[in-house]
């Protein structure tokens, strides 16, 4: 298969655990360029948090970010979608009332919470260097919230079914909820998107732009995040360090986890 797109995830699949781009990685990725292939990053990071990898890959600097609710080029957005309006107060309350404290996640880089509950130490520490613009306030139920792009909360494995559950209960089709793991920090990130926002139909959007069809695509994860576009691209492929989910529905499963260069595996494999 001529493969002309490829999307890649950035923790635990093109980042190692140094969260850095390996230079075996790096040269990969440079001849698949050369080769013609678009090369996407796809991740749950804002833009501000993944610019310095997007400008390390690639020469189109096309992103997907907040799993699917912005897709750039260079810094210019070609679409975002936000939450409705109508029902954010009403995340907020529910989240609250759960004891899952929320982070309010803005167009504008900021990102607004009270407390991230028990999981605070851990969740400033792996936020440190990258998720900047962090504004603690009082009490976000007070503020009129609008374009919303995303509502997380930071949780345990445990949490994750419940949540899930309860907010496809009280607000159906209104919104999607995904889940990530970290492991490295062993916490979970809950996140409440609108309903049509997930890295698969980022890349649909982008694949009608630049007229590439979906077998064309090769998509590289390692998380839940990453499942419905693992599942949707012509190749799916899951980092051998990913999660047993992940790695069930993938077409092909990495010999080598994201600290030995198992993106570099999938471009030689399948690309060069």
């Amino acid at each position: 298969m001529n493969y002309r797109l490829l999307a890649l995830d950035l923790d635990g699949t093109l980042l190692n655990d140094q969260e850095t781009i390996s230079a075996k990685n790096l040269n990969a990725l440079k001849k698949a360029d050369k080769k013609g292939v678009q090369v996407v990053i796809t991740t749950g990071r804002s833009y501000n948090s993944a610019h310095r990898y997007i400008h390390a890959v690639g020469s189109a600097h096309l992103t997907i970010t907040f799993n699917g609710a912005v897709i750039t080029k260079e810094t210019a957005v070609l679409k975002r979608v936000t939450l409705n309006n109508r029902i954010i107060g009403d995340l907020i309350k529910l989240l609250k009332d759960m004891s899952y404290p929320p982070i309010i996640y803005l167009p504008d880089n900021k990102k607004y919470y009270e407390t991230f509950g028990r999981y605070s130490e851990d969740f400033l520490s792996f936020s440190k260097g990258f998720e900047t613009e962090l504004i603690k306030v009082d009490n976000l139920a007070s503020r009129p919230w609008e374009d919303v792009i995303r509502i997380s909360a930071v949780t345990g494995k445990h949490d994750v079914t419940l949540l899930h559950a309860e907010l496809k209960h009280r607000f159906g089709r209104d919104i999607r909820t995904v889940d990530t793991y970290f492991p490295a920090w062993n916490f979970w990130l809950f996140e409440i998107l609108h309903t049509q926002c997930s890295k698969s139909r980022g890349l649909e959007y982008l694949c009608k732009e630049y007229g590439i069809s979906q077998h064309e695509v090769i998509a590289v994860g390692d998380n839940n995040n990453d499942l419905d576009m693992i599942t949707w691209a012509g190749l799916g492929c899951a980092m051998k360090n990913g999660l047993d989910a992940v790695i069930m529905e993938a077409d092909y499963v990495t010999e080598k986890t994201n600290n030995e260069d198992g993106v570099a595996e999938v471009i030689e494999r399948f690309i060069l």
